[in-house]
């Protein structure tokens, strides 16, 4: 062969050589982009939606629950709604009411605690106190003013952690979940105190709102909000409303003209020295159609398919049938709106609890079981329960085979109280005839 003729052999071996290494890169360079399209750092980053809660993992279900299939996770606005026409509240519980200050508790040995305390002395139920109008314990995109500060600071929602971990007992039986909302509004009254009711000496409270600030300045759709929120976040077997009450601070100038609209006199009733007639029978009137008519509105919010509704009410301070109308809560009135009254057993406040519990079963819990629960206190003061005595009020409960009852707070509760709910309840069956 001529070295003209090699020569040119070489080239083509040099060609084919380059082409099939080419041909290599491309390929390799096409399985790459296959796997990896386009790099992160390139995409759009999208705007995010304030009002978009973010879904937690999802979490086991009960055994034996409606949430058993198709159920999302606390957070998740896509569960199953219980319906109530199918699902009333179990017509017989024991439940133990976890405090705001348990629920936000920065020890994380906490809830599980308070977890395992529920199984030992067989709770059916639990009440989560998930916040106020001004100070609530999730995050809450649309209205951050309200998150309160262990909120801002960790981002956590501590109601979503709380059932997740309360939901189900030790055998995977479903407990019953309650939100417990409080009306008192302390951080909302410094910002607005034109908001603040006015006692009859005309000093305003740090606590407590006036009607017309809950009727006219739109405290009672705030309630609704609140409400409605915590439905679509968590989807609960109940709502309870606490505090809604008014009474003593409903005397300034603008709750004067709202009881002037609803009584048709010019001025408060009056004794014969001048002052203010405070045990009049029209102001108790107005005041018992303020709160009957803010939880209406409420109840309006809840659909067919949604929770039921309970509040906490009073003791009764005498013989009056209503119950607690110089509060505003008229038992009567307030059962044609609500599912269920929750009647304070507070030994510790002494303006709380005046009637024993054998009166109370006598006079509203033999009348109508299903629609009464006692619910024992355990705040300090003069006359605050010590264990013996909580022992002595549960099985007094339990004689007289009360359908419902609760001990409040958690907080409160040491080895020898949650001894005391365990002894109580523990021959107690897992259900009774007739119950849910």
């Amino acid at each position: 062969m001529s070295a003209a003729k090699m020569q040119r052999q070489r080239r083509k071996l040099a060609m084919a050589a380059i082409a099939g290494l080419v041909t290599f890169l491309l390929l390799a360079a096409a399985c790459y982009m296959t796997r990896f399209p386009t790099s992160a750092a390139h995409q759009p980053t999208p705007t995010p939606d304030p009002t978009v809660v973010e879904p937690m993992p999802p979490q086991h279900a009960c055994q034996d629950s409606p949430r058993a299939e198709g159920t999302s996770s606390p957070g998740d606005n896509l569960g199953m709604r219980h319906s109530k026409t199918d699902t009333q509240l179990p017509r017989f519980s024991r439940v133990v009411n976890v405090g705001f200050e348990d629920i936000t508790a920065e020890d994380p040995a906490r809830i599980p605690e308070i977890a395992r305390r529920l199984n030992s002395v067989r709770a059916t139920g639990v009440s989560l106190s998930i916040g106020r109008l001004d100070w609530v314990a999730f995050p809450w995109p649309a209205q951050r003013d309200v998150e309160s500060s262990e909120v801002t600071q960790t981002g956590r929602d501590y109601v979503a952690e709380a059932i997740s971990a309360f939901r189900c007992d030790e055998q995977g039986r479903p407990r019953t979940i309650y939100l417990n909302i409080d009306t008192l509004l302390g951080r909302e009254l410094e910002r607005r105190p034109s908001l603040a009711g006015i006692n009859s000496e005309g000093h305003p409270s740090k606590n407590w709102a006036s009607i017309s600030a809950w009727k006219e300045d739109g405290l009672d759709t705030r309630l609704v909000e609140l409400v409605s929120e915590a439905v679509r976040r968590y989807t609960p077997d109940g709502i309870n409303v606490t505090e809604l009450m008014f009474p003593s601070y409903t005397f300034g100038e603008d709750d004067l003209e709202n009881f002037a609209k609803f009584s048709e006199r010019p001025d408060w009733p009056r004794s014969a020295d001048g002052t203010i007639d405070s045990t009049s029978e029209q102001i108790y009137l107005w005041r018992s159609n303020a709160v009957t008519s803010i939880m209406k509105k409420v109840a309006g919010s809840l659909d067919e398919t949604g929770p039921v509704l309970t509040m906490d009410v009073r003791s009764p301070a005498n013989g009056d049938p209503r119950g607690r109308p110089d509060s505003g809560q008229d038992y009567g009135q307030l059962l044609n709106v609500v599912d269920r009254l929750n009647i304070w057993n507070f030994r510790g406040i002494a303006s709380s609890n005046r009637v024993s519990t054998d009166e109370l079963v006598q006079r509203y819990m033999k009348q109508e079981p299903e629609k009464y629960s006692l619910e024992i206190g355990l705040w300090e003061g003069a006359g605050s329960m010590d264990s013996s005595s909580v022992s002595k009020e549960l099985l007094n409960a339990e004689d007289h085979s009360l359908l419902h009852v609760s001990v409040t707070p958690t907080s409160l509760m040491d080895d020898s109280i949650w001894s005391a709910l365990e002894g109580a309840w523990s021959q107690v069956p897992a259900t009774r005839p007739g119950a849910d």
